[in-house]
């Protein structure tokens, strides 16, 4: 049923882009204009650890987890397709689809296991398609200078244009508990509500200034109303600087599932006696976590040929071409907010935050980038370094599927994985504390107008996509955790 729905999809999607073509050809100036991608890649993780979410299927999940993997195979076609109308009266509405299929051949040990037992039919490729845009656009001012415009819906959207991979931590982060996401040929975010954004420039200035209102449609709680801010100055093209901050989840829609109840921390306690002294019980008083947290981003750009740039003809712009030699980095704080660590691990029934939210530093993640200069041979080639900080996993286990707690994934899940070890009764994080250092390397090269050629190194923090019999299993934690892991992945791409 899921693939005949896609195959309706694309056959639908098709139709409309053959009408708008026809409709522009019969008309000379149609009102519908249209765009997309077509995107193939594959891919290998060379060395790498996948934690399978079982989803509920505990009886049923053979795989023992978490564990290492290497040399694993995987593959991604994709499709996007977006419609743009314009009614009139600045007034623009543009809708979009993405369609993708994650060839399913792996864990290894969960398909073979399955097909031997006929259950090979069961293990189809993992199918799936989303909405990738959806916002009405109005142009309140628009002259040579100056622009306003307001839009509403889902939208994707990016601050920083250099960013290849690694960074845009505003809108791709976690608040407590702090963690980081990025996808593959998506260095960007899907942001759900309201977006004013205005724009001023000149030959020596250029102003950009982005105020948002924002509802929580990715990860819960959901449905949180949000503030954000961004804003930026780029100075005769050769520096420019921004900044921004997220009030994240400042209006709960529902208080008990923003700030649970029990997701606790210990403030202090009390001893309670009986009249010979002896020790009865501890007393707690309890404060709360909660998902609600403000995150903050400054970020850079430098681009020393900036000024002379625009001279493509010229051996310099032979040379390094639109992007050679930019320089650029960014810097967030995911959480103003201190929490101070639990020194018990249950109390009640509830788990306690055993590493706490104790240092700024460590939900400070970091960035830089360059792009090299590649002279004709290629359009992009950009390399990153990330700095990721936090002592224990980057994984949203616990936020995500678990209770919906606002704190680390509990270390208890890990017991059995001898990368994390355990002293006593107690679980450390020496692994983590470790400096988590994370780097991509990407490039691409355009031919034939629309085509073309995209290759990425890296080990950042992309996630497994698992389909585990019928029930889709997704990965909360990266692939590459352990130093020296890391994946690679090419492909082609059509745009249009």
């Amino acid at each position: 049923m899921r693939s005949i729905s896609v195959v309706m999809l694309i056959s639908m999607l098709v139709s409309a882009v053959a009408a708008a073509g026809e409709s522009k050809e019969r008309n000379g100036d149609s009102a519908i204009t249209f765009s997309g991608v077509v995107d193939f890649s594959m891919g290998e993780v060379m060395n790498g650890l996948y934690k399978a979410t079982k989803n509920g299927l505990s009886d049923e999940f053979p795989v023992q987890y978490p564990n290492t993997v290497g040399h694993a195979w995987f593959g991604q076609p994709l499709a996007q397709l977006n419609f743009g109308f314009n009614p009139g009266n600045g007034l623009k509405v543009v809708f979009g689809f993405e369609a993708n299929v994650f060839l399913n051949t792996f864990p290894a040990e969960l398909i073979n296991n399955l097909a031997a037992n006929g259950g090979q039919d069961i293990m189809p490729a993992l199918m799936d398609w989303r909405i990738h845009q959806a916002q009405g656009i109005f142009s309140l001012v628009n002259n040579s200078s100056t622009s306003l415009v307001l839009s509403a819906g889902l939208m994707p959207y990016k601050y920083n244009p250099e960013v290849r991979n690694l960074g845009e931590f505003l809108f791709r982060s976690g608040t407590y508990p702090f963690f980081l996401i990025n996808n593959y040929n998506f260095p960007l975010a899907r942001l759900s509500g309201l977006r004013l954004n205005f724009n001023y420039g000149t030959e020596k200035i250029k102003l950009t200034f982005d105020q948002f209102v924002l509802t929580e449609r990715n990860m819960p709680p959901m449905n949180d109303i949000s503030f954000a801010t961004i804003a930026g100055v780029t100075i005769m093209n050769i520096l420019e600087i921004g900044g921004g901050v997220d009030f994240a989840h400042a209006i709960a829609v529902n208080k008990r599932l923003t700030t649970p109840d029990s997701a606790v921390y210990i403030i202090d306690s009390t001893a309670v006696t009986d009249s010979f002294g002896t020790l009865l019980y501890w007393d707690y008083n309890y404060g709360r976590y909660s998902f609600s947290g403000i995150k903050v981003m400054a970020r850079m750009t430098v681009d020393p040929l900036g000024s002379i740039r625009g001279d493509k003809e010229s051996a310099i712009g032979q040379i390094f071409g639109e992007n050679g030699g930019k320089i650029y980095g960014e810097i967030a704080i995911a959480g103003l907010k201190n929490y101070p660590a639990s020194f018990v691990t249950w109390v009640d029934n509830n788990p306690m935050n055993s590493f706490g939210y104790t240092k700024i530093t460590e939900r400070m993640p970091w960035m830089v980038g360059i792009n090299v200069p590649a002279w004709k041979l290629l359009d992009v080639c950009a390399f990153e370094f990330e700095k990721y900080p936090a002592p224990y996993p980057n994984d949203y286990y616990q936020a995500f599927h678990n209770m919906g707690y606002p704190i680390p994934t509990w270390i208890d899940y890990y017991g059995n994985d001898p990368y994390y070890h355990r002293s006593g009764t107690e679980y450390d994080s020496a692994v983590y504390r470790i400096d988590r250092w994370y780097w991509s390397l990407y490039v691409k090269k355009q031919v034939f107008g629309h085509l073309s050629f995209i290759g990425q190194l890296a080990k950042d923090h992309m996630r497994w996509e698992i389909n585990a019999g019928k029930c889709p299993n997704y990965d909360t934690e990266e692939i590459t955790v352990k130093p020296g892991q890391w994946t690679w992945r090419a492909g082609m791409l059509f745009e249009f």
